[in-house]
This record gives structure tokens, sequence and C-alpha cells, in this order.
């Protein structure tokens, strides 16, 4: 399941399609490319205080890959 803050930046600031949201779904397949990427990692460093870099976004794949990314970062991993 998606976290809703990092859903609620997907949808309402990035506007990525809310149907899109698949947990397989590649970060291309949502319409993240790489100036959506830094975007994305600003939001979260902003609105969530989870400091995440471009890199690891990148590196995570899909959505699932994010959500985790984001949890673990969120729990301090």
């Amino acid at each position: 399941m998606i976290d809703p803050d990092l859903e609620d930046i997907l949808v309402r600031e990035l506007r990525v399609n809310p149907d899109a949201l698949a947990a397989d779904a590649t970060l291309e397949a949502i319409g993240l490319d790489s100036l959506s990427v830094i975007e994305l990692a600003v939001m979260l460093s902003e609105n969530l205080g989870t400091k995440v870099t471009e890199d690891e976004i990148t590196d995570s794949r899909t959505l699932a890959g994010l959500v985790q990314l984001v949890a673990a970062k969120r729990q301090g991993r």
C-alpha cells in the first residue's frame, strides 16, 4: 500500500494519474522523468522531512521500491 503522503505528492504535485499507481509500475511508466525525480526529492524533504537523493529514487525503479525507500527513510534507516 502506498503511503498517503507520498501518494498526495505524486498525484497533486507531480500530476501522476492515480490509476497508474500500481506497485509493479516503473517510475517511468507513472510519468516520472529526470526533472520529476528532482522535484520529488525536494518535495519529500520539504513536505515529509525525508532526505532522499535523486539517485536513490531512480535506483528504486518501481513504485513499490519507492514506497519501501520512503518508508525506510522515514523510519531513519
